[in-house]
């Protein structure tokens, strides 16, 4: 069994961009930051399971085009995966899970906002590995690929023409749909 803590951070898959040099990356739409903690408790042989609770927040590295978002998010997981000892003091792993994501979410309307609250499902397939520092200290990274909701919004539908239309729903705003995002994380995990 052992606990850990754990920064990282992620960004939905942005459509239609290119990866070629000098232009965006095709994972920065809503890019978030966070941190978490986990434990994970050994299984026969290289099995072990995982849960987590991890805090994001977005960051402000929206493009001109993106939807001024604020998304703070509570992400719940639990996961299984199977863990390859390398050497006696590097290891990897790969792991699978499932969880939810709490999420408040508001974006600037005129003088006030639109906010909304939602919980989401997400899914996620994950690398890693980590290496003994210590007597079962360990630091190490993972790389996930996650399914989670994020919005398909227009931006410019939100802009108001006139003082006279209505603000619009905060569930036509925040209407979300499963969306491929790519995570990494930075962790120390310490066995008990």
């Amino acid at each position: 069994m052992s606990i850990g803590f754990r920064v990282g951070g992620y960004g939905f898959r942005r459509e239609n961009s290119s990866t070629l040099a000098g232009e965006n990356s095709a994972w920065d739409l809503c890019r978030m930051n966070g941190l978490g903690l986990f434990g994970t408790r050994s299984l026969t042989g290289p099995l072990f399971l995982e849960a987590s609770l991890d805090t994001y927040f977005s960051t402000a590295q929206a493009q001109s085009t993106d939807l001024p978002l604020d998304r703070q998010s509570a992400l719940m997981s639990v996961a299984a995966g199977a863990r390859m000892e390398v050497t006696p003091w590097l290891h990897g792993y790969a792991q699978l899970g499932v969880g939810m994501e709490l999420a408040r979410l508001s974006v600037p309307y005129g003088d006030g906002t639109i906010h909304d609250n939602k919980a989401m499902p997400d899914g996620f397939f994950g690398i890693g590995g980590d290496i003994r520092i210590a007597r079962g200290t360990f630091i190490g990274a993972n790389l996930r690929t996650l399914v989670m909701g994020n919005f398909d919004y227009d931006p410019q539908r939100l802009q108001m023409s006139n003082q006279w239309v209505a603000a619009p729903k905060s569930s036509d705003v925040f209407a979300a749909s499963p969306s491929l995002a790519a995570q990494g994380q930075f962790f120390i995990r310490k066995e008990l």
